[in-house]
């Protein structure tokens, strides 16, 4: 499978980290510039290019630590343990949450972050094993009788189609 269509999922945790580290951080960065340029352009405002690039920087960069934290510790504590349960995802969670000390300055704040983010991947974890949906995603067909903005019809009459041969009252009086 190539690295470009590679989810997290494919593979089982302690196997293929750089893919792992590359779907993770593709999405962060994703994620990441969204945020990061909007905070830029409403709050921020920094004067040139470069303080526009260092503030990315400082946006992006806690952002991509704590990811790659998350997955490295999570990779190794499954080769450590020789198991692949939800203590690793603590692990994981934990180390990603206490990577925000450093770059926050409130270290007591990333310790209690550290473990609600540990907390946070006992769950998800526990909830990937019983194949139990925690986050829902919309459903891949939709059914819509009129649409909506998410089908290509963009059909948004109040009333059914005319029956074929149809023909207004005025036009057949001439």
């Amino acid at each position: 499978m190539s690295i470009i269509n590679y989810t997290y999922y494919d593979t089982p945790d302690g196997h293929d980290l750089v893919k792992k580290l590359f779907y993770t951080n593709k999405k962060v960065s994703i994620i990441g510039f969204g945020l990061a340029t909007s905070e830029i352009i409403l709050v921020s405002k920094p004067k040139g290019y470069l303080e526009t690039l260092i503030r990315y920087n400082k946006l992006m960069t806690p952002m991509f630590a704590a990811t790659s934290a998350f997955c490295i510790s999570t990779y190794c504590a499954t080769h450590i343990r020789e198991k692949d349960d939800v203590f690793n995802y603590a692990i994981g969670g934990f180390t990603a949450g206490a990577l925000m000390g450093p770059f926050t300055k409130y270290y007591l704040v990333s310790v209690w972050l550290g473990i609600g983010c540990g907390l946070f991947g006992m769950v998800y974890k526990d909830c990937k094993m019983r194949n139990i949906e925690l986050m829902p995603t919309f459903p891949a067909v939709r059914h819509q009788k009129h649409g909506d903005f998410r089908t290509p019809y963009r059909n948004w009459t109040l009333y059914e189609d005319r029956p074929k041969g149809w023909v207004a009252a005025e036009e057949r009086a001439q």
